[in-house]
């Protein structure tokens, strides 16, 4: 039943986008301003040994990819949607769902290093503006890891007080985090062309990412890292991620332009059955075994 909790999320964020009160902008800034940056707090201060490899190795590939993508001269929207994954909203309440806490936090880990490194270099990338220090200390992802980190030598209290705000969090970034989604999709319109351009885009991105966590995973084998090596099959639920719905944000902010819109819908569209087929594979596989 834990599976299909996602799907029942994103389901009513299609009715709610059906409607014409748009609750995108409200529910947007209640998550990032306030639940992510519980979750973010709570896992970093009970779990900070178990995450630390995975935000740095998340923040190092981001930033090779985006700046391969420059060198390169890829269209720095393409860019952000093949290196920018949605690991929050969708990635990490199927994770947690299919694959149990371990898992949730290793996606958690990963997103806080891909929001600090997809909101800090994709305006870069987008702009070209000078990297810059304080606007990223000041960005809800990175005030939550700083938080996180003092509070380290206070994580038994913590587990103990507030694992019963986290979990009220948690459930609150799943659903909200999918309803979001859903409330793009119910808005988005999409054509057979988009939805082919965006699926060769994906088997590229698929290939792309299967490679970097198999090379990772050897890593994380020779140098015993056990909780990535016991999660291995949540690990490879990364390479089905579409594009993070942040982008259409700084796209809108900094170019004033919504050309992600179509390839973030339609890569969400085409995630949600890859992910459903991969996932009911992994329910099978277990019951098997």
């Amino acid at each position: 039943m834990n599976f299909f909790l996602p799907l029942i999320y994103l389901l009513c964020g299609l009715i709610a986008g059906k409607t014409s009160f748009d609750f995108k902008p409200l529910l947007s800034k209640l998550l990032t301003k306030f639940i992510i940056p519980i979750v973010i707090i709570y896992n970093i201060a009970t779990n900070f040994s178990s995450m630390s490899v995975v935000l740095v190795t998340t923040i190092i590939v981001m930033t090779l990819m985006l700046l391969l993508g420059k060198i390169f001269k890829i269209n720095p929207v393409d860019n952000l949607c093949f290196t920018y994954l949605n690991i929050g909203w969708l990635g990490l309440p199927i994770a947690a769902s299919l694959f149990g806490n371990q898992a949730a936090t290793i996606f958690i880990s990963a997103y806080i290093g891909s929001s600090i490194i997809g909101n800090s270099l994709g305006a870069w990338l987008l702009t070209g503006i000078r990297f810059n220090i304080r606007k990223l200390i000041q960005m809800p992802p990175v005030i939550a890891l700083i938080i996180g980190i003092m509070l380290l030598p206070y994580s038994r209290q913590i587990d103990l007080e507030f694992k019963f705000i986290y979990n009220i969090a948690k459930f609150l970034m799943s659903f909200l985090g999918m309803a979001v989604l859903g409330m793009w999709l119910a808005k988005a319109k999409i054509t057979l062309k988009d939805l082919r351009t965006t699926l060769f885009l994906f088997l590229k991105k698929v290939a792309g990412y299967c490679g970097i966590i198999t090379i990772l995973l050897a890593f994380a084998h020779l140098f015993k890292q056990n909780l990535i090596l016991q999660n291995s099959l949540a690990l490879y639920l990364f390479c089905l991620l579409p594009p993070a719905a942040n982008i259409i944000v700084l796209e809108t902010h900094y170019l004033g332009t919504g050309r992600s819109v179509k390839p973030i819908s339609c890569g969400t569209c085409i995630s949600v059955i890859a992910i459903s087929i991969y996932s009911l594979c992994i329910i099978i596989i277990k019951h098997i075994t």
